[in-house]
């Protein structure tokens, strides 16, 4: 008793949905809206990286006599700190900055410590590298002085 199901053969060909042509105005005002939405996260990201920064430095200069175990974490915080803003002063061509954060990425580095927490001159030079981070804060990088225009 066995019944042979035929499947009927339907011969309709898929055919695909019209396109609408691309209206280039369009295009250009979505590709505008992404690179603004890009310059200010970007932005927001490295004002947290400064800011975390700074905390970390007058944490430890407040922190002194209890640091020396956690010197370490307070030099990889400050020097990736300020890698990452000399990278950023690169790319907006404020060389002084990057040089001056250079120069702390290499006296912070946790590597190959230049100097330890340990006496009040080293206090006060933990103190004064917050400063090119504050001063860092108060420049901005011309094309997000553009986009904010918008």
């Amino acid at each position: 008793m066995s019944t042979l199901v035929g499947l009927h053969d339907t011969r309709v060909a898929w055919e695909m949905p019209p396109v609408k042509p691309l209206d280039e105005s369009v295009w250009q005002a979505w590709v505008a809206k992404g690179r603004a939405q890009d310059a200010r996260s970007s932005a927001v990201r490295h004002t947290a990286v400064k800011w975390v920064s700074i905390a970390g430095l007058i944490a430890a200069t407040g922190l002194w006599s209890r640091i020396t175990p956690y010197e370490v974490v307070v030099r990889f915080i400050v020097a990736a700190g300020a890698v990452l803003v000399m990278l950023q002063a690169f790319q907006s061509r404020h060389y002084a900055f990057a040089a001056v954060f250079g120069t702390l990425a290499l006296v912070y580095n946790p590597v190959a410590p230049v100097f330890s927490f340990s006496g009040d001159w080293q206090r006060v030079a933990v103190l004064a590298s917050t400063v090119p981070f504050l001063s860092s804060l108060g420049w901005r990088d011309g094309k997000l002085a553009e986009n904010d225009n918008d």
